[in-house]
């Protein structure tokens, strides 16, 4: 929850997308030069292509979308949002034909119902923006498909590397 007071925060003073987009560039370079530094940068065209389709979903669907929706969306409201995408990846494994046990849709209301008790319990602050809350399920659904799909696409087998390639590739297009 404190990502998305941070964000914010940060969209009262800052051009929204070029920030979030810088911050993953820096990491997304840091952590590849890091690789590169100790073991070498070895991905393959599909692996590159998976792991970008992926950062995509993530950083600028999901991420991109919550900075912007952020400017007129409370912080606590955008947490309680967020909080749907368990039940969008279940929904989506669902549409898939995987079969779900039962106690993971246990799981996954006992959660967002927490989730809703904690920020209802703060009462609410009168009118939200819908087309900020409209960007807030875009950003879920981007977020559970890039996270449904990750698994399903060719990545690279290192996890950092593809953590990498993954920021660099939604930084860039943020900026």
């Amino acid at each position: 929850g404190s990502t998305y007071l941070a964000i914010a925060i940060a969209v009262q003073t800052l051009p929204q997308l070029f920030s979030a987009g810088l911050r993953f560039c820096l990491a997304g370079v840091v952590l590849l030069a890091f690789i590169a530094a100790r073991r070498g940068l070895r991905v393959d065209r599909a692996q590159l292509a998976g792991a970008s389709i992926v950062g995509l979903l993530l950083l600028v669907g999901g991420n991109g979308f919550v900075v912007l929706a952020e400017r007129s969306v409370p912080s606590g409201l955008t947490a309680l949002i967020i909080a749907s995408v368990p039940l969008w990846i279940v929904i989506l494994r669902r549409i898939a034909g995987d079969r779900i046990h039962p106690s993971t849709f246990v799981g996954v209301a006992v959660g967002f119902a927490g989730v809703a008790f904690l920020v209802a319990g703060r009462g609410g602050t009168g009118s939200v923006d819908p087309g900020g809350l409209a960007l807030l399920v875009v950003a879920t659904v981007s977020w559970a498909l890039g996270t449904f799909l990750a698994p399903r696409l060719r990545m690279p087998r290192d996890g950092l590397l593809s953590t990498g390639i993954q920021q660099l590739a939604g930084g860039i297009v943020l900026v």
